[in-house]
């Protein structure tokens, strides 16, 4: 899997095994994340709080997501929201770079 897979940066992200996206699907990597984050909801809150503040998830935006799904896994919902902060920032890193290869 690549770098630029936003799966593996956020496993990269977390204090979990580094390795564990090596010879995972894409579909076996999101269960782990969602499973480990759904713990974490239940075991150490604060962590979770911490990780979400390092890959930068807006709060207000979280708030509103989990009270717009009741129905749907938390741990399922707090991934797609850090997949979609992790995409954001590839682009910005793309662009930055196209912008000082062009300097």
């Amino acid at each position: 899997m690549s770098a630029e897979n936003p799966l593996v940066l956020i496993t990269q992200k977390l204090p979990i095994e580094s390795n564990i996206y090596k010879n995972k699907s894409q579909q076996e990597l999101f269960d782990i994340l969602t499973n480990y984050i759904e713990q974490l909801i239940q075991t150490d809150f604060n962590k979770l709080i911490s990780i979400l503040y390092r890959i930068d998830i807006d709060e207000n935006k979280l708030r509103k997501v989990l009270s717009k799904n009741k129905n749907t896994s938390s741990g399922k919902i707090i991934l797609e929201l850090m997949i979609e902060r992790e995409k954001e920032k590839i682009i910005l890193r793309k662009k930055y770079k196209q912008q000082n290869d062009k300097s």
